[in-house]
């Protein structure tokens, strides 16, 4: 630990490590699954595709209902004992939906699985500020996104060479591993992180309480944050609650590849995360970050258009691949640019004693767009017209970037501006 001259701990660069090793172990089982789930449903558990997305949208209904209560409970009893519930929740969810076979069965399941991911984003999110001091945190951010997608390139590669859609055993499998991997990263938590930085509630909180009931209202009162939250809310709907389900099915049913493609992309995908991660922990000291977030509109548009390409006739079968590829390798450039941002903006603006709510409210978004995303995706892709569904997600993504680029008429300069840029002395965290 870091400590300052009067003994407080500045910064737990251990816990921060066990916090990195959690979830590159986590993320090799998501990488696993996680184009999969739609595919799943539709095409091993014979679920249409419009009745798969309403499936896959039940994680974001219960993540909206739990959501802000877990930002209460862990201001109250910390965000790491809120963390390591979350993940033995999720986790033994996961590996209970290799077994699932009906649409009831499955709505369950995934409803445990988004009570679980409703307080596991948030409250990492939380921890790492509290690990680290805040010049540090964007680069951390950034660090940890990197991480989480070599994990994930990792386990898409294995499930690329393991997944077939004659075999129901093998979506069975994968399944079961992502569970056991999310209760590994639990124990880590549990154990490794039990005495340390964050696991416990911040002292502020001790008392009669008064701090706690006032909370919401403190979050909700800052306009700063709410703006961010309307631009998050767009970069989710039209990117990350497009690419989990909307694009896996696109590319198989629409486009008809291989579920070995759909795994080497998001392979391509974390890759490019990965490489990039170096050069975008520097950007974060020299770019405003309403200009980042513009940049990942302009990424994602491109991405998307290059789905769109995949399904132009006449095209080879290798040129489809590599169309299909090409687009998540672009969105995984915009990926980048964005997990900085969306990891240090909310801790930036909050105050320690309610670090939970903010960080609930932020994941929050995540939920809106699990709930919207993959019905309309589901609906679009049945549709006579598919390339509907890519035209609206081209759309949207340039939407996002303009809002991200007006952030900067809203945010503080020192929170917009990071150390480096125009002559600014504020920190990047």
């Amino acid at each position: 630990m870091v400590v300052d001259e009067g003994g407080e701990v500045l910064e737990d660069r251990h816990g921060w490590r066990l916090v990195l090793v959690g979830t590159l172990v986590s993320a090799i089982g998501s990488g696993l699954t996680l184009p999969f789930l739609v595919v799943y449903l539709h095409s091993i558990r014979h679920m249409s595709l419009p009745v798969a997305g309403l499936v896959v949208a039940v994680s974001g209904v219960t993540g909206l209902a739990t959501g802000t209560i877990g930002g209460s409970v862990g201001d109250r009893i910390g965000v790491g004992r809120l963390l390591f519930g979350g993940l033995l929740v999720s986790g033994m969810a996961t590996i209970a939906l290799a077994r699932v076979r009906t649409p009831l069965s499955a709505v369950i399941v995934v409803a445990l699985i988004g009570i679980g991911e409703s307080v596991i984003w948030p409250a990492l999110n939380a921890l790492v500020a509290s690990q680290l001091a805040g010049p540090n945190r964007p680069r951390a951010y950034a660090l940890r996104f990197g991480v989480l997608n070599g994990g994930l390139g990792v386990g898409a590669l294995i499930a690329g060479s393991v997944v077939s859609l004659h075999r129901p055993a093998s979506f069975e499998l994968i399944y079961l591993v992502d569970g056991l991997t999310t209760v590994l990263f639990g124990l880590i938590v549990g154990i490794g992180l039990r005495h340390r930085s964050g696991f416990r509630n911040h002292p502020e909180l001790d008392g009669d309480g008064s701090q706690a009931k006032a909370g919401y209202r403190t979050v909700l009162s800052d306009r700063r944050f709410l703006a961010w939250l309307i631009a998050s809310a767009l970069f989710v709907f039209f990117g990350y609650a497009m690419i989990d389900g909307g694009w896996a099915a696109y590319a198989t049913v629409i486009v008809h590849a291989s579920p070995r493609i759909v795994g080497i992309g998001f392979a391509v995908n974390t890759g490019v995360i990965v490489v990039s991660q170096l050069g975008v922990a520097h950007l974060t000291r020299r770019w405003r970050r309403s200009r980042m977030l513009a940049g990942v509109g302009v990424l994602w548009s491109l991405a998307w258009l290059m789905a769109g390409i995949a399904d132009v006739s006449g095209l080879s079968h290798l040129d489809v691949d590599i169309a299909l590829a090409l687009s998540l390798g672009i969105f995984g450039l915009g990926e980048a640019l964005l997990s900085p941002v969306a990891g240090a903006l909310p801790n930036d603006l909050a105050p320690d004693r309610l670090r939970a709510r903010y960080n609930a409210l932020g994941s929050t978004v995540w939920s809106f767009g699990t709930i919207i995303g993959p019905p309309i995706a589901g609906v679009l892709l049945a549709s006579s017209t598919p390339l509907s569904w890519v035209g609206l997600v081209f759309v949207g993504s340039i939407l996002a970037g303009l809002v991200g680029l007006n952030l900067g008429r809203l945010l503080p300069a020192e929170i917009d501006r990071p150390v480096g840029v125009d002559g600014d002395t504020a920190t990047a965290g």
